[in-house]
């Protein structure tokens, strides 16, 4: 049985091309993306560092490289105590 809901691609999961947000989100997520990448340079921080702040390796890679833009709460929250960022400022794009 085929599956009825179209995704389309990696970065794109849970908004398919046919959905009116779809290239306003994936600039969003591009924006976010550059965001972390820019500021964890800033602060002299690998992403093997951020292991110490409670995140996986792995999904933090895969979010800097755009594999998943489904990040959650928690890891966004997560993500902007390792940046010293409040998450309204990690956001604010």
């Amino acid at each position: 049985m085929a599956n009825k809901y179209k995704q389309s691609t990696p970065s794109s999961r849970g908004i398919n091309e046919d959905s009116a947000y779809y290239n306003s989100f994936n600039r969003f997520s591009a924006k976010l993306r550059s965001r972390i990448i820019t500021l964890r340079g800033e602060r002299d921080l690998t992403q093997e560092d951020m292991q110490q702040f409670e995140l996986s390796l792995r999904q933090y890679q895969r979010i800097e490289k755009g594999e998943t833009t489904n990040i959650t709460l928690a890891n966004l929250y997560k993500i902007s105590k390792a940046l010293k960022v409040t998450p309204a400022e990690l956001l604010d794009i």
